[in-house]
């Protein structure tokens, strides 16, 4: 029998690439995840197919899962021989309750390990441009809630003694800021010490306000600045204005929705990322089943002496169906079409070079007109398109079969955040996605503003029928200018 076991993972301050390794691999042999509210939803991408999530996120005031029905979920999954993930915001030991989860776990024999993350408290003020120490400004930095729970209530922090540091990092404060600006001024804090509060911290929609300690509060409520957000106090806040290196990127604040194909994380995801964009990927998933013996195709592709690939999908695709039924490629003697350079390339990466490369994905008619077929001869054309067979010419027969297509994935655990309405731009460089994206976009889709970057892809969504097709053709495309330029057009 399997033994289970509870693994509690940081899951970073927000960012989903702040991730540690060892949490992403720990979320991919996950059978049960329960995750907190500060956890990115995109981090679930890592968690395998079939695991179960639960969602315990805690909020002031409403808890969805009471914290001793977690400990009991954790003990009772544990012990059913799953590996359950505990995903935390931050790190799991800053103010994270682990030492209380961990200690149920040993009271029932529970086997558990910890993996540490990037807590929000040091990850969020760098973010800001504010590093928590400086040889100029102090050699000392404490961390320390400003939220007790019932059990302490009556036992507040020696507010005396952090007075006394150089340094203070807060989380949980912005509801009792006017208590801890009063406890730190009756300790002697300077009324003009520097102060920041950075709210959804290293996310697109970070957001910082400073002030000075004697009227911070009064800022922040007239502000109308809420939870959840870091305070800084202490003179390293002062350099905030020479060191704000993430919020002054040019495209700072703008949300994209990417949509990428099977390709991965694409180049233009990439690009947007290092211009300060928020990138979330759009889930997709696999349409139609890899090539396989149920689609009526032979154990032996000498029956077809001409193989076509649309696109690298349909390659990849082709490949996993061949590895599934244990096809070793040796035995392929075929003539391999490639239609396109990301076709043509999908191929050379496995060790087999096609002897004809067309420009882009064609019609059967035109297969026959830029193909040497001399008659009698059956095609295997791996498409985008739907299955079907016709017969093209005399003795000339075309059985085509749909692989690699993707789809807007609804069913995703992450697809509840993905509402379109909530991005300034959605954007892909893969002609494949164009459909998934659609979907995606809603019934209006025609007139959403969308980025295409690709020859291919532009010509692509004009042809579906986009109306705003923002278009960076060409390595030489300057992203940030096309993005610019269609804000201008089309404000």
């Amino acid at each position: 029998m399997k033994t289970g076991s509870v693994v509690f993972v940081g899951a970073g301050p927000g960012d989903p690439k702040l991730l540690t390794i060892r949490g992403k691999e720990a979320l991919g042999r996950a059978d049960v995840v329960v995750y907190d509210r500060l956890a990115n939803p995109l981090l679930l991408a890592h968690v395998r197919e079939g695991a179960r999530l639960v969602y315990c996120g805690k909020e002031a005031d409403r808890h969805t899962l009471p914290q001793e029905k977690i400990n009991s979920l954790l003990v009772r999954e544990a012990q059913r021989g799953h590996t359950v993930v505990r995903l935390k915001g931050g790190d799991p030991s800053m103010f994270g309750r682990v030492g209380e989860e961990a200690q149920v776990c040993v009271a029932h024999g529970v086997r558990y390990e910890i993996v540490p993350g990037i807590t929000s408290g040091m990850a969020v003020p760098l973010y800001a441009g504010i590093p928590l120490t400086h040889r100029e400004f102090n050699s000392s930095v404490a961390f320390v809630t400003g939220h007790l729970c019932e059990k302490n209530s009556g036992k507040e922090p020696d507010w005396a003694a952090l007075a006394a540091v150089e340094t203070l990092v807060i989380y949980m404060g912005v509801k009792n800021l006017p208590r801890i600006k009063e406890q730190l001024l009756a300790s002697g804090k300077s009324p003009d010490t520097p102060v920041a509060l950075v709210r959804w911290g290293t996310l697109g929609k970070q957001e910082t306000l400073t002030g000075r300690l004697e009227t911070i509060d009064q800022k922040v409520a007239e502000a109308g600045f809420k939870a959840p957000a870091i305070i800084v106090v202490g003179e390293v806040v002062r350099l905030r204005d020479a060191l704000n290196w993430y919020e002054s990127k040019p495209l700072f604040g703008q949300r994209v929705a990417v949509a990428a194909g099977q390709a991965g994380e694409s180049a233009l995801a990439q690009e947007l990322e290092r211009l300060g964009a928020e990138v979330w990927p759009i889930p997709l998933r696999e349409q139609s089943p890899a090539i396989g013996a149920s689609q009526g195709l032979p154990d032996d592709f000498a029956a077809y002496p001409w193989l076509v690939f649309d696109g690298a999908p349909q390659v990849a695709a082709f490949f996993r169906g061949l590895a599934k039924r244990r096809f070793d490629v040796r035995r392929l003697q075929s003539n391999i079409v490639a239609c396109g350079k990301q076709a043509a390339n999908a191929l050379e990466e496995r060790g087999i070079f096609p002897q004809f490369v067309l420009e882009e994905p064609t019609s059967p008619a035109a297969l026959q007109r830029a193909l040497p077929f001399w008659g009698g001869e059956r095609v295997l054309h791996v498409s985008r398109n739907e299955s079907s067979v016709m017969q093209i010419a005399p003795g000339i027969a075309i059985h085509r079969v749909q692989a690699g297509v993707v789809d807007w994935d609804e069913t995703h655990p992450a697809a509840e955040w993905f509402a379109p309405d909530s991005f300034d731009w959605i954007a892909t460089d893969d002609p494949d996605a164009l459909a998934p994206l659609s979907r995606f976009a809603g019934a209006d889709w025609r007139m959403r503003r969308i980025l295409c970057a690709g020859a291919d892809t532009i010509r692509r969504a004009k042809e579906m029928g986009w109306s705003e097709v923002v278009e960076c053709a060409g390595d030489g495309c300057d992203l940030l200018q096309a993005m610019r330029g269609a804000v201008h057009l089309y404000s």
